[in-house]
């Protein structure tokens, strides 16, 4: 046990000494963490607030309830009232707006005195389904509430919502925890794997063949160092969601264990990778290209249950799948996957089971290029 503890500390600390020589290599792992819960939160940000030009021909106490009910619809609009009608469909036209909100003049008159018959026109830009469909569902929503807080007679239809869960969470609050499961992927991934590709480059790895202990062992203990930096990375990313983000987990300790499970998993499937492709180049590129889409199908922008029996079936075939279903609960408190906690940690422990075993075949065979 000793010769063993002996070859990864020994190992660990090469590395160590390496990464150590080259600062600017570790402050980029960090500011790439940052930057990724940065990247996705904007996702969420241009996403949800389609920028809406609100021209207003009354200036009446019912126009302005009415823009008062626009306001309060939820994630839908980001009204700009500074504009007048030629100026806003010069800039509908332009793509600088999403839509057109006109309330013509006479509309508080034909409230009091016409039983409310009014029509307010809106002129979309439909080039984006996804910003105008938000429209589309808000607009009804805040008619609604209008004709509920102004008592009006003809709105006969109300809506009484009862939540599934005690509290509302927001778009991007729920995005920046997947992302740090993201973020784990992406920087373990290719710490770990540009090390591993170095030893080919440099030709150092016909030297790990020749030795006596196992090829994976003196690895294992230069991923301990690699692990040690992507853990220092998530740590400045995940003070950025707390702080930055003002999200105080729920569970923190159970953040942090599927964090560190996060870090062994794809340190582990990064090293892999590197001793396949051995070289630091594709490999850096390998797992930026197969982040995000490993990202898109975890349930990260929403819970996956809900995009067809297909997609979620795919899903269960990716890690993040299951640290997303844990690490939203350790912070939000409610559930993304419908398979429990204990069933997610085990699928966890799976795949690092898993992914130590594509380690040692990937990298028995190590030989010189």
């Amino acid at each position: 046990m000793r010769p063993v503890l002996r070859i990864l500390r020994h190992a660990a600390y090469a590395e160590w000494r390496y990464l150590c020589h080259t600062p600017l290599f570790v402050a980029l792992a960090v500011t790439q963490a940052v930057t990724l819960i940065v990247l996705v939160s904007l996702f969420g940000i241009t996403g949800a607030m389609a920028p809406t030009a609100l021209v207003n021909h009354d200036g009446g106490p019912y126009a302005a309830q009415f823009i008062r009910n626009l306001r309060a619809a939820h994630h839908s609009f980001a009204l700009r009232s500074d504009l007048d009608h030629l100026r806003a469909e010069a800039a509908l036209a332009h793509g600088q707006l999403v839509a057109i909100i006109t309330i013509p003049s006479g509309f508080s008159y034909a409230m009091t005195h016409h039983g409310g018959a009014q029509i307010i026109r809106v002129d979309v830009d439909n080039i984006d389904t996804d910003m105008t469909e938000d429209i589309q569902r808000a607009l009804p929503s805040a008619i609604t509430a209008f004709g509920r807080d102004i008592h009006a007679a003809d709105i006969r239809v109300q809506v009484r919502e009862h939540d599934l869960l005690p509290r509302d969470t927001g778009y991007i609050p729920y995005l920046v925890v997947s992302a740090l499961v993201l973020a784990a992927l992406v920087i373990a991934g290719i710490l770990a794997g540009t090390m591993v590709a170095r030893e080919f480059e440099a030709g150092t790895a016909v030297l790990l063949r020749l030795s006596p202990a196992p090829v994976l062992l003196p690895l294992l203990g230069r991923l301990l160092a690699t692990m040690g930096v992507s853990a220092l990375a998530l740590g400045v990313a995940a003070g950025v969601v707390v702080i930055g983000y003002h999200l105080t987990p729920l569970y923190p300790l159970q953040l942090a264990a599927v964090l560190v499970a996060c870090l062994v998993i794809f340190s582990l499937l990064g090293a892999a990778l590197g001793a396949v492709v051995r070289r630091t180049l594709p490999v850096t590129s390998l797992i930026f290209g197969l982040a995000l889409p490993l990202y898109l199908v975890s349930g990260a922008y929403e819970p996956q249950r809900f995009d067809g029996p297909l997609v979620w079936a795919v899903a269960h075939l990716s890690p993040m799948y299951y640290a997303v279903g844990i690490a939203e609960h350790a912070v939000h408190g409610f559930m993304v996957t419908p398979e429990s906690l204990p069933l997610n940690y085990l699928a966890l422990c799976a795949w690092a089971a898993l992914a130590l075993l594509v380690a040692w075949r990937a990298t028995r065979g190590m030989v010189p290029s």
